[in-house]
């Protein structure tokens, strides 16, 4: 991805953050498989890991945005819809720090006490679907896939969502800043049969490759269960408890 300007008062922190980034990808497979990193990882640590690959997947998405405007397609997300608010959002520990942290800011109280709020109803919902697609992750990949879209097709709205919205729209996972859908979001549902016509961009598809192996490292040196991620609302509703 292209650099873009940070502020002086952010250097600190990029430098931090990049060597980091260096000493998790001096063995990147090894470290997001069987090997332990030598330290244990704080969560603001894994959660600046997530903020620099989040500003690196926007220029990304921006960049599909203005290949797909060049051509014949559109995309047909827009404000209020909230297909993809129904999926199962599973995260590594380091975009679930990220949206913990903005969470646990004082101006953003309002949006903690609503998803706190929130939180038992979707727990109930989604019922045992968020543990098992959890170890299905790390032991069967192809029934993973099948529980993903029985747990989609329940229609349980993430507890994120208020309103129509998402209240962490900043600091979102990956997942919810790069599935876009092309032409229509008439497929964007559990409920459809047909699926959506995903948009793809090879340079932006193949980052994602990447940073989803540095996400499994930094959550495994955070001595998260290894290898296995967690529905978000779960995962965060966690951290803000302990």
């Amino acid at each position: 991805m292209r650099e873009r300007a940070r502020p002086v008062g952010c250097y600190r922190f990029a430098v931090a953050v990049d060597k980091l980034i260096e000493q998790l990808g001096a063995d990147l497979e090894g470290y997001a498989t069987y090997r332990k990193f030598p330290r244990k990882l704080r969560l603001d640590e894994a959660s600046a890991v997530a903020a620099f690959l989040h500003e690196q997947v926007d220029m990304g998405v921006d960049a599909r945005a203005e290949a797909i405007a060049r051509g014949d397609a559109k995309l047909a997300c827009t404000r209020g819809c909230n297909g993809c608010c129904e999926e199962p959002i599973m995260v590594f520990r380091p975009e679930a720090a990220r949206v913990w942290r903005w969470l646990a800011r004082p101006e953003n109280q309002d949006a903690r006490a609503a998803f706190l709020a929130a939180y038992p109803e979707w727990r109930a919902r989604i019922g045992e679907s968020a543990d098992k697609l959890s170890e299905l992750f790390a032991t069967d990949a192809e029934h993973y896939v099948a529980h993903h879209v029985d747990a989609w097709r329940k229609g349980v709205l993430c507890a994120f969502n208020r309103d129509g919205d998402c209240m962490v729209y900043p600091v979102r996972p990956i997942v919810c800043r790069t599935g876009h859908a092309l032409e229509t979001n008439e497929h964007c549902s559990g409920a459809s049969e047909t699926p959506a016509t995903r948009a793809t961009f090879v340079p932006l598809d193949d980052f994602l490759a990447r940073t989803r192996r540095l996400l499994v490292a930094t959550h495994n040196a955070t001595r998260g269960t290894r290898g296995r991620p967690e529905a978000l609302p779960h995962a965060v509703y966690a951290m803000l408890q302990a």
